[in-house]
């Protein structure tokens, strides 16, 4: 394979992005960036804060014009001068991404990623799978990568449930509730009456929100519980492995949006067994597995051999029926692929 890279340069510009957005959620500035807003109510005045979020206007109330009120909207509106400006710059990056030609989220994704970043719904360790995480790999890895693969309308959360019961913080607002306030969203109902609905579409059935867990032990019906995102989970087999280690990552959309994705060399070895696991009606989403899987190694086995090895490793310790069903896609790699899984 010839990998195409980006420059030196223009990763630099991608760093700088993921590092903004962190501060911005490690300070709160993302909830600070919009405007306040007077209204006069019967006579009497009234403050808000407005907030632009793609083509909606949200509006949140502050309080009844007092003195006090004044003085602190005034030490506001410095901090909030502040974070326009940085998102500003995130933008600016942004485009300046575009630009060298990496992969962009869609508004309307981009919309629904974003709420669920204010959520704290990735700060709590929610994870974004499947093909949306692959997107994001291009620029995490500093490589072109075919945007066939990287077509999808299913967004897939994953948190695995020991660490949502052990948190003691929550999403605020539930997931569900960021969802829609993202655009309508419609729950679908489980096929099991007795499980909650873990899946959410939109009217137009575009857009597809799932939430999953890690099905560990004996396998259940009823879908799992997540206290920390207000959220209930499809369990899912190997997830565990996929959510043993995660990063932080921007989606290009906006300003940016911060989530949090499974490391790559965990991404494409769940990939080459997630392959083996779909049934004979789902040829063409085995065939993706296996081409984002092969695609992803290409990279890693030349630029970071060693993480591909710790990960293969770990996979390989929990268990024959592990590699077994790993080892049925390394057999599909091209040949010279497969020498480091022997």
């Amino acid at each position: 394979m010839n990998i195409q890279r980006y420059s030196v340069q223009i990763q630099a510009v991608y760093s700088e992005l993921v590092e903004l957005l962190q501060i911005a959620e490690i300070e709160g500035l993302m909830e600070q960036e919009g405007s306040f807003v007077k209204r006069t109510i019967k006579g009497n005045p009234y403050w808000y804060l407005r907030r632009r979020i793609g083509n909606r206007i949200h509006e949140r109330y502050i309080g009844p014009e007092t003195i006090e009120l004044l003085s602190q909207m005034k030490k506001l509106k410095t901090q909030a001068m502040e974070a326009k400006d940085v998102a500003k710059r995130r933008r600016a990056l942004i485009r300046q991404l575009r630009s060298a030609g990496y992969p962009m989220t869609d508004r309307r994704t981009g919309r629904v990623l974003e709420e669920l970043a204010l959520a704290g719904v990735f700060r709590l360790n929610g994870t974004l799978v499947g093909t949306h995480a692959f997107r994001c790999y291009s620029a995490l890895l500093g490589v072109r990568l075919e945007q066939q693969l990287a077509l999808t309308g299913d967004v897939d959360i994953a948190q695995d449930t020991s660490v949502s019961l052990g948190v003691t913080d929550t999403a605020d607002p539930q997931l569900g509730e960021a969802l829609a306030k993202a655009e309508k969203f419609i729950e679908i109902p489980a096929l099991n009456p007795k499980s909650p609905p873990t899946s959410w579409r939109t009217t137009d059935q575009e857009l597809r929100v799932d939430v999953l867990a890690p099905l560990v032990g004996k396998s259940r019906r009823v879908a799992l519980e997540l206290p920390s995102l207000g959220a209930h989970a499809k369990p899912l087999r190997f997830l565990d492995f996929l959510l043993a280690d995660t990063m932080r990552a921007a989606v290009l959309t906006g300003s940016g949006v911060l989530v949090r994705v499974p490391t790559p060399e965990r991404y494409a070895l769940h990939k080459l067994i997630i392959a083996q696991r779909r049934n004979t009606t789902a040829r063409d989403k085995a065939q993706k597995d296996l081409a984002q899987a092969q695609t992803l190694l290409e990279v890693l086995l030349e630029d970071r051999p060693d993480d591909v090895k710790d990960a293969w490793a770990d996979l390989v310790d929990r268990g024959r029926k592990w590699k077994s069903e790993a080892m049925k896609s390394v057999r599909r790699l091209p040949k010279p692929m497969q020498e480091p899984f022997r």
